[in-house]
């Protein structure tokens, strides 16, 4: 009896000494969340474009953004400019139309990974020629 009560306490002393390792453990990328990036396209004059939104998910000020571009009839995504967001977690950048010849330009959003987020996209908006 005495043993059994000796072996059942060893065990719960390597138990209660392995949780504070298991909590601690760095999240892995199944444990990590997507950032929310609203965007908005304006076109406040004729033929200028610009992208405005923020950062839903987490405060993100004054950090790195990348835009990135897409030209109408290809398939990769390519960086198009890198900016910051305000103190708000806000950004508005000018982007561009399509060029001659081409009949739309796409752009989106990306936010870099971290320790706690994913990389992450914003839904994508086109520049269409009429």
């Amino acid at each position: 009896m005495r043993m059994h009560r000796l072996v059942a306490s060893l065990i719960a002393l390597v138990v209660m000494a392995a949780t504070p390792l298991a909590l601690a453990a760095p999240a892995t990328a199944a444990d990590k969340v997507k950032r929310e990036i609203r965007v908005q396209g304006i076109e406040p004059k004729p033929n200028k474009f610009f992208i405005k939104g923020a950062v839903e998910t987490g405060t993100y000020p004054k950090s790195k953004l990348v835009m990135m571009r897409k030209p109408g009839g290809t398939k990769n995504w390519k960086t198009f400019t890198t900016f910051k967001t305000d103190g708000k977690s806000k950004f508005r950048v000018r982007v561009f139309g399509p060029a001659r010849g081409q009949q739309k330009v796409c752009y989106k959003v990306k936010a870099p990974s971290s320790k706690k987020y994913k990389t992450s996209f914003s839904k994508s908006l086109c520049v269409v020629r009429l």
